[in-house]
């Protein structure tokens, strides 16, 4: 499977991205990607909320990064849908390395820095330690191929993480690694695509619909540097 460019006809396999609930960390400046923290309990309400929206739909398969926060929200729809969910590490969020617990008021500014690469060239600047989003990205990307050859004409679904998730639709659409950020992948949302060999289809992006009647998530976000125009 490709990476499609354009819209086109014939579309097979249908993905429905799902971020994970809130969690404890969620609100607070800290940077979190592989520390296993749990949902918080406005998590696992969100997370019912997200299984009561997709309860009438058929799936063909639930697929996880087996991070608590991902595994606990995608058996709250397992258990409404009836699919047991298969847990993958290459959905697991972009490996933050030395940065993960810190806050970006703790990492110096100024040229040269971490912070000063990530706000120009955030898709392709890698963590201390860890990983770029353009490389998390990758193996998200190998997931779906994986899951077109599984279910070419099947409905599944993807429960993993804010980077991971604009990752994975960067590769769908053709964008380059850094427009990561053009999409708003909120906690509990649902993001959908059709694709197929010849191009894709967005049905859905960042549709929180079905939280409303619950309290709003916390609303800090340890990433929001103001944006700068990239090529």
């Amino acid at each position: 499977m490709r990476s499609p460019y354009c819209c086109g006809l014939g579309f097979s396999l249908r993905v429905t991205f799902v971020r994970h609930g809130a969690n404890l960390w969620t609100g607070t400046p800290r940077l979190l990607a592989r520390t296993d923290v749990p949902l918080s309990e406005l998590g696992h309400q969100q997370a019912k909320a997200v299984a009561e929206r997709l309860a009438d739909r058929p799936f063909d398969a639930i697929w996880t990064s087996p991070l608590q926060r991902c595994s606990a929200t995608a058996q709250a729809i397992a258990d409404r849908i009836g699919r047991q969910p298969l847990a993958d590490a290459r959905l697991m969020e972009c490996n933050l390395g030395k940065l993960e617990g810190l806050s970006f008021a703790d990492l110096p500014s100024g040229p040269g820095t971490f912070r000063d690469r990530w706000q120009k060239r955030p898709g392709t600047t890698r963590f201390a330690g860890g990983e770029t989003i353009a490389e998390c990205a990758a193996r998200g990307w190998k997931v779906l191929e994986e899951l077109y050859d599984r279910h070419p004409d099947g409905h599944v679904i993807v429960v993993c993480h804010m980077f991971a998730i604009g990752g994975m639709l960067t590769r769908v659409f053709g964008l380059k690694p850094h427009h990561f950020r053009t999409f708003a992948i909120d906690v509990a949302s649902l993001t959908t695509v059709n694709m197929a060999k010849g191009g894709f289809r967005l049905l859905q992006l960042n549709d929180v619909s079905h939280l409303e009647s619950l309290p709003p998530s916390p609303t800090m976000t340890p990433w929001a540097l103001p944006a700068k125009r990239v090529a």
